[in-house]
């Protein structure tokens, strides 16, 4: 599974999800599921990932899909489902003594991986700590961040800065956008019961700590819920059990203006979720077993019921994720083997579709959080300085295109060519279960490599540099 690859040029990290309960190993629809999104289509798969989502997940897939890293919030794993270099023991408190040992961390929506940008091979990790406080609610806080080499250990990662504290107290679930320059992202994270937004910025050069804006009235909520941008990063939302707050927002200098309260019904319970439609027409919210909108184009918005999902038994809706595919999925309270979503494909048919993605497995209120990865440059903005308004060749893939391999299909070896950076770089090739059969240094190019004791078979490759850090090159070499 952890070399499977998506039949498309450029994965980007959320057409890749990884679920499942696996708390009972052996039971009945218990185990792991990974979710792609690939070719218009998603497709579900029992996978055995060796670890178990009880609310909290993330993952960081290569540009060819194939998975690098996950995480449960308890611990990071490599790309063969072994805890990684130094990658044990996130979140350190309480709440992970009583959970990780069986079950997983339960911080909803509590971690996000990001590359680092112009950093080959290196990666960010954001992640959330919770606590239980006595009134028998979540209270979030501090979040950290951890910062993770894939060109060490052999090409299969390590954490090199792990429990990084960005911001202490109570907190709420954070979010990101992409920076109007195409390339840097801002991460938000409310402060609980309060108007207080606290921002970071990551770039070239890391993490860093870019302001805290007081804004609008604080929510004084009891439920935390989420928050979200919008498709286009102009707008954010925040929401709790008794409203959400929604803000313009400019990528450009970060920082948001003209907040708008809107209050759930008096009857509303928790929920937790919160989108935007695409067109930045109507925002939507739920609670519980209820699904409400607001109009945001009208001079007074008004949060109304919009869909009573009567179908839900035993089991509520939760937090909110956008697809891939355009579709709004939700986290569900209950232990199901089915995602509920909302078709959002234009608002005439907008529809609640429950378990419309079906799982092989039980998944219990874990969803990934995801930022928008198609979002680039802001055309016009004063930060529109560096032409990314479209995928973008990056380093790695330019050096990528520049190996080749062949023969490929081969009977004794194969030929490796092309341009390297420098000395260090490394050829491994594994068999289907991600073990390691051979491997060996690139010293000049072009260079053969005999796999004459290789049986008959699909071989996944990849060819990783030491010195500088990164993977060059991924695939499949097939053994006639």
């Amino acid at each position: 599974m952890f070399f499977q690859t998506l039949a498309v040029a450029q994965v980007l990290p959320d057409q890749i999800w990884l679920l499942g309960s696996n708390d009972i190993p052996g039971q009945p629809l218990h185990g792991n599921a990974v979710v792609k999104f690939e070719a218009g289509q998603v497709n579900a798969f029992a996978a055995d990932l060796k670890m178990n989502f009880e609310a909290t997940t993330a993952a960081m897939p290569d540009s060819l899909g194939n998975i690098l890293f996950y995480t449960n919030g308890c611990y990071i794993a490599n790309s063969i489902g072994d805890t990684m270099a130094n990658g044990a023991s996130l979140n350190p408190g309480e709440m992970a003594d009583w959970t990780c040992p069986t079950i997983g961390y339960v911080a909803p929506l509590g971690a996000m991986a990001l590359k680092i940008p112009d950093n080959l091979g290196r990666y960010i990790l954001f992640h959330m700590g919770v606590r239980y406080d006595p009134k028998g609610r979540l209270d979030y806080g501090p979040l950290y961040y951890s910062e993770i080499d894939m060109s060490l250990d052999d090409g299969m990662g390590a954490v090199v800065g792990k429990n990084i504290p960005l911001v202490g107290g109570a907190l709420e679930p954070f979010t990101a956008v992409r920076h109007a320059n195409g390339r840097d992202w801002w991460l938000v994270v409310p402060e609980y019961g309060s108007n207080k937004y606290h921002k970071f910025y990551l770039s070239a050069k890391g993490v860093q700590f870019f302001e805290t804006q007081m804004i609008g009235s604080p929510l004084l909520g009891q439920y935390i819920g989420s928050s979200t941008f919008s498709l286009d990063g102009s707008k954010y939302a925040r929401q709790q059990d008794i409203g959400v707050v929604v803000m313009d927002f400019d990528r450009c200098n970060g920082q948001f203006s003209n907040p708008e309260y809107l209050p759930l019904p008096a009857n509303a319970n928790m929920g937790g979720g919160v989108a935007f439609s695409k067109d930045l027409s109507k925002i939507w919210t739920n609670a519980h077993r209820v699904i409400y909108e607001a109009d945001l184009n009208s001079s007074s918005p008004v949060l109304d019921t919009l869909i009573i999902p009567h179908t839900l038994n035993n089991t509520s809706i939760l937090w909110m994720q956008y697809g891939p595919d355009g579709r709004v999925y939700f986290a569900n309270q209950g232990r199901t083997s089915g995602i509920h979503l909302l078709k959002t494909t234009n608002q005439a048919s907008l529809e609640f579709q429950f378990r419309g993605l079906s799982l092989p497995v039980y998944n219990i209120r874990t969803l990934p959080n995801f930022p928008n990865f198609r979002l680039y440059d802001l055309p016009g903005s004063p930060c529109d300085t560096l032409g990314i308004n479209a995928p973008v060749a990056t380093q790695e893939t330019e050096l990528n295109n520049t190996l080749s391999l062949y023969p490929n299909p081969f009977q004794t070896g194969i030929w490796v060519n092309g341009a390297l950076r420098g000395p260090g770089a490394q050829l491994q090739v594994f068999d289907n279960l991600g073990r390691l059969c051979a491997r060996q240094e690139l010293v000049g190019l072009p260079q053969f490599m005999s796999l004459e004791q290789l049986p008959a078979g699909v071989y996944p490759y990849r060819v990783i540099e030491g010195s500088q850090g990164g993977i060059l090159k991924y695939g499949c070499l097939v053994k006639k």
